[in-house]
């Protein structure tokens, strides 16, 4: 049972606010705010399980309103009482909800303002130049930062003008046992946090979270046990953000990870390369000589430090020139040289061009770690020189093992992308932070946003950048034509029909809508969706802001069709499971199922949301459809 607070209390008392430190002060903890009386929210875990538990999704402003989920426990790494025991302690027997996340990327000024956040808001600035003020006192903030603040504060984010924004945005509630017995524990909403303010990175770490959440709030995300999963990374964001008074020693770090050393050195290269780097500082975080360190770094990146930092530069330095509209005075500075000529030289040593000449190459040696972008890239006539696969492709790259989810691990060795040196690296932002870590010096990267736009979208970002503007035209043209012979085919052999398009997979049967496995049937043949989901796409622009919702089956109100459509990963026997869903009561309970027009599709080859894809899929809804084969 969850009761409303009382208003009154449900804010922060203004002589309770907190003083911001000045940017780059360590952590603030507030001992106080543990003993703090509120009046908060009460959930009484005998009626927990009533609670529904939904997901509320969108693109680019992310909500995502799961249940409460329980955090982790971490173990600490000390016998002392160390502020990773006061954390565990604080945490032990919580709750935590995800009430928002979202990614921010703009090419604008941005300005942000709430004069009192509703929950405990945690803010990543991954590319920010401006000016922060927490209840009236400003901070200036530059490059890579992080803060925490809790409900009540008054908050605003100002950029400079001319500078571009990047930033996630987290907002979460906290609940915190207040009654446990055996028959029932009670939560009271807990408003404040032991760490508050600015907080001292690790930033690739607070990144890939951030990233992870927000894969995760996506309509089109594919994830099983997406609440056990949000669960796990708040924890561990949660950790992460909280200092360690008593930090384990090189020799604790070398015993459980050998590659420590490196991991950490990386870290601050990736996280300070726009600075001064010395190499004499790389080695002390590393714990050894210089000469040593600088030896064993060549023999694991194949290039010494030195090399490593100026390939970085570079390289960032080719995504804006690629991306942006930023002056070459401005690039420099961006990647660390106050010098716009020096830097000029540099770039041509390194890159062959100078910077201005760059933008304007062709680059055909490409690389693509996302199998959608894969597919664009033939589409355009291009073959990539090393790729991720998934579905139908005119011919076979050579293939790259990556996760298809950002909280998945990096299995694909280093030599693998050295061995094909390409000049250009395309990626979902669900993998740029991953391939930043793992391959930031080997090319630039170019991440292409996943939820901004529709498979069309993608084709023209894709397109410009490798200078295939036409082709992608010409083949927009071709689709249509063929989209229109298409739709008087079904006019004519089946008349108007209404279309439910669902998956079955171990994630739980979804119901799809005009993105992804809907894609083909409502905006290429442009029939009709169930009422459910025409209710949901309204007001929402083609191919974004809703994607899918899951389904019981025998729940089917709003969800009738003539026809059902299923896309399976387990076809062995396609037979056998379509007498199953017909002798099931609650499947038989669809008019599609029982009247017999139900098709099974395979998954592997209909997930894939490309141009070349598409047209297969297409080809395989017109003969399903007619009941024929058909040669589009």
């Amino acid at each position: 049972m969850i009761t409303e607070p009382n208003q009154g209390h449900n804010r922060i008392p203004s002589d309770d606010k907190l003083t911001v430190s000045p940017r780059g002060d360590v952590n603030h903890i507030n001992t106080q705010q543990l003993t703090t009386e509120t009046t908060p929210k009460k959930i009484n875990t005998d009626t927990l399980a009533d609670i529904p538990r939904s997901v509320s999704k969108q693109t680019n402003g992310l909500a995502s309103n799961h249940g409460p989920t329980r955090l982790a426990n971490s173990p600490t790494h000390s016998t002392h009482a160390t502020a990773r025991d006061e954390l565990h302690q604080f945490l032990n027997h919580a709750l935590v909800e995800l009430r928002r996340v979202e990614h921010i990327n703009t090419q604008q000024r941005f300005q942000w303002q709430v004069d009192e956040l509703p929950h405990h808001t945690f803010i990543y600035l991954h590319r920010f130049t401006g000016t922060q003020i927490v209840d009236t006192e400003p901070s200036r903030v530059v490059r890579k930062s992080a803060c925490l603040y809790p409900p009540g504060t008054r908050l605003e984010l100002v950029s400079d003008a001319d500078h571009d924004a990047e930033l996630y945005m987290l907002e979460f509630d906290l609940f915190r046992v207040t009654e446990k017995t055996e028959a029932r524990r009670i939560y009271e909403r807990e408003l404040h946090l032991p760490v508050t303010g600015w907080i001292q990175g690790p930033f690739y770490g607070i990144q890939r979270i951030a990233s992870q959440l927000t894969e995760l709030a996506h309509p089109d995300d594919e994830t099983a046990s997406r609440e056990i999963k949000t669960q796990l990374l708040l924890t561990e964001l949660l950790y992460m953000l909280w200092p360690e008074e008593h930090p384990r020693s090189a020799e604790e770090q070398e015993q459980e990870d050998p590659e420590s050393w490196l991991k950490s050195t990386l870290q601050y290269v990736q996280q300070h390369y726009m600075h001064e780097i010395k190499l004499d500082t790389l080695a002390e975080l590393a714990g050894m000589h210089p000469s040593y360190y600088s030896q064993l770094f060549k023999s694991r990146m194949q290039k010494n430090p030195t090399e490593y930092i100026t390939h970085l530069r570079m390289n960032r330095a080719k995504e804006m020139l690629l991306t942006s509209d930023l002056r070459i005075r401005d690039i420099a500075r961006e990647v660390g040289y106050r010098d716009e000529f020096y830097f000029s030289r540099r770039f041509r040593n390194y890159a062959g061009y100078s910077p201005t000449s760059y933008a304007k190459q062709v680059h055909r040696n490409i690389m693509s770690l996302s199998y959608p972008y894969t597919d664009h890239l033939m589409t355009l006539g291009i073959t990539p020189c090393a790729a991720q696969i998934q579905g139908h492709l005119p011919h076979l790259p050579q293939s790259l093992k990556l996760p298809f989810h950002a909280y998945e691990p990096w299995e694909q060795g280093r030599q693998a992308f050295l061995d094909v040196n390409p000049e250009l690296i395309l990626t979902k932002d669900n993998a740029t932070a991953k391939a930043m870590e793992h391959i930031g010096d080997v090319a630039p990267i170019i991440t292409i946003p996943w939820n901004q736009t529709d498979m069309f979208g993608h084709l023209e970002r894709i397109a410009s950048i490798v200078d295939r503007t036409q082709a992608a035209k010409e083949w927009m043209d071709r689709h249509e034509r063929k989209a229109e012979r298409a739709r008087k085919k079904i006019r004519e052999q089946a008349g108007g029909l209404t279309i439910a398009v669902g998956t079955l997979t171990a994630k739980g049967p979804r119901m799809y809508s005009h993105r992804n496995f809907g894609h083909v049937f409502y905006r290429t043949l442009q029939l009709a969706a169930p009422e459910r989901i025409q209710a949901e796409l309204q007001g929402k622009a083609p191919g974004i802001g809703f994607n899918w919702m899951p389904f019981t089956p025998g729940q089917w109100d709003g969800l009738e069709a003539d026809v059902l459509v299923l896309a399976t990963d387990n076809l062995h026997n396609p037979a056998t499971l379509l007498q199953k869903l017909k002798n099931d009561p609650l499947w038989n309970s669809h008019p599609a199922v029982r009247s017999g027009r139900v098709h099974l599709v395979d998954w592997n080859a209909w997930v894939v949301y490309a141009p070349y894809s598409i047209n297969i899929q297409l080809e395989e809804a017109l003969s399903m459809l007619t009941n024929k084969p058909v040669l589009l």
